[in-house]
């Protein structure tokens, strides 16, 4: 009770932080919302190739721009960790009577609840702009559960090169590679469109499989299959991020 009280109060904190400054949900967001935009008119015609079971093209790349918002709004709050590590707060914490793993329990804490944010501003735009959404408002919830738990699962991805660098510059650029694995999943085609070297990648891809489950739930229905799937790779993204985020945590508060 007391890590997750603990872990409850420097999240509120760290939530707050990040969301009373207006750039970062505009740098978040910008990016997915102009290829929701743009591409779904761009490429309108290519919802006529064989793998698309979508009506539109809207309704197929609206569930990769929702993950693609988390993916962006994640891969920098390993900086604001640094930060508080280069203002000495970090400091000032460690030496106060609590558990250790609370400072990073509640930078990881509001990333569930800032994904799901994201994830429903995209979705909602999505929605206006002619997307369908069949499972009505559960789906929608299951959508913005989904993001949320992705967020927390890759948040190692820019934690673990934040710690181990202690450099903003470094470990914003560290974590921008893993950007092209965001391309490399189904979120603009069908894997049956992808070349053979590349279905073998997106097999192994994470992303892929959270961006099927949401799109189920946004165009054809409930799909016990796809989120089972979702789920399990986000639990093993999870463990492994996990793991090496607190191996890094623990390794730079000892120093």
């Amino acid at each position: 009770m007391g890590l997750a009280y603990e872990s409850f109060l420097l999240g509120r904190r760290a939530f707050l932080r990040w969301a009373r400054v207006p750039g970062n949900w505009l740098s978040t967001l910008f990016f997915p919302l102009i290829q929701l935009v743009l591409f779904s008119q761009l490429f309108k015609d290519i919802i006529q190739l064989p793998g698309f079971e979508e009506s539109s093209y809207l309704a197929y790349l609206a569930p990769g721009q929702i993950v693609f918002a988390v993916f962006l709004g994640v891969s920098w709050v390993g900086i604001n960790l640094l930060m508080d590590y280069h203002s000495g707060y970090l400091d000032k914490l460690r030496v106060t009577p609590i558990n250790h793993l609370s400072i990073l329990f509640g930078e990881m804490v509001p990333l569930f609840f800032t994904a799901a944010l994201m994830g429903g501003v995209i979705l909602v735009t999505s929605i206006v702009l002619g997307a369908s959404l069949v499972t009505g408002i559960a789906g929608a919830l299951g959508i913005l559960a989904l993001s949320g738990l992705f967020a927390i699962a890759w948040a190692g991805t820019s934690f673990v090169p934040a710690l181990l660098t202690k450099n903003e510059q470094a470990a914003g650029t560290l974590s921008l590679l893993f950007f092209p694995l965001a391309f490399m999943s189904t979120a603009f085609v069908p894997a049956e469109r992808m070349p053979e070297w590349l279905q073998v990648v997106n097999n192994w891809n994470p992303i892929s499989y959270v961006i099927e489950a949401q799109r189920g739930l946004m165009s054809t229905g409930f799909d016990p299959e796809a989120m089972g799937k979702a789920l399990i790779a986000t639990a093993i993204l999870f463990v492994i991020t996990q793991a090496a985020t607190i191996w890094a945590f623990r390794r730079l508060t000892t120093a």
